[in-house]
């Protein structure tokens, strides 16, 4: 989030931000959590895990290539309707927010602190 942001106050960086549809984000996250739940994989560890030698994630990397062959076929009927719900346009977590993007990122990185050593303390308990 630093680097992007430093990169981008530069111009050596622009984000490209894509334009939101809330509809379209909720069901997709929907059928990948589903998945990934169901597989006990996410698509890049399921990858590794082949290389590893575990066959099990075969199913993940079917579904994985079955799930875009759908969705490539599906698509020209999503497009006016699922995938439009709840356009928001090219938006971010500052805008929305309306805070400069220096105060989201600080934020984040004391949250994400704070969670690290959650996780320490909770560890050492072991």
């Amino acid at each position: 989030m630093v680097g992007v942001h430093i990169l981008h106050i530069f111009g050596i960086a622009k984000p490209l931000i894509l334009p939101t549809a809330i509809g379209a984000n909720i069901i997709g996250g929907l059928i990948f959590g589903i998945g990934w739940g169901l597989l006990g994989y996410c698509p890049g560890t399921s990858l590794g895990a082949l290389g590893e030698g575990r066959l099990d994630a075969l199913r993940g990397i079917f579904g994985m290539l079955t799930g875009a062959a759908l969705f490539a076929e599906v698509y020209p009927l999503l497009s006016n309707t699922v995938l439009e719900w709840g356009k928001a346009g090219s938006i971010t977590l500052p805008q929305i927010l309306g805070m400069n993007p220096w105060l989201v990122i600080v934020i984040f990185i004391i949250g994400g602190l704070a969670f690290f050593r959650w996780l320490e303390k909770k560890d050492s308990n072991y």
